[in-house]
């Protein structure tokens, strides 16, 4: 079961608006307000990335460390989050 979901993980389309990002209206009653990212992980990386501190390590320590597992944001850069789709996420688990 645990296997399963690492190598065969069940990534519906639901799963990934709700927990990687969407645009979502920032009144959601009001159809007029303005559209904001939302998401689970969206909003934990922009947290993370709030403070001058930890963004200054992260990127200090992608640049020292390029190629190797510290050269990665493991939770993903709040900017480039909303690139990643839905085909994209299932294909690089496929």
């Amino acid at each position: 079961v645990y296997l399963d979901a690492v190598f065969k993980p069940n990534l519906s389309r639901l799963d990934f608006l709700q927990e990687g990002w969407r645009l979502e209206h920032s009144k959601l009653e009001d159809k007029t307000s303005d559209l904001v990212f939302k998401g689970v992980v969206y909003n934990e990386m922009k947290g993370a990335f709030s403070e001058t501190s930890s963004l200054f390590g992260q990127k200090f320590i992608n640049t020292i460390l390029p190629k190797g597992t510290y050269g990665y944001i493991s939770g993903g850069d709040p900017l480039c989050i909303p690139e990643l789709t839905h085909e994209h996420l299932r294909n690089f688990h496929a």
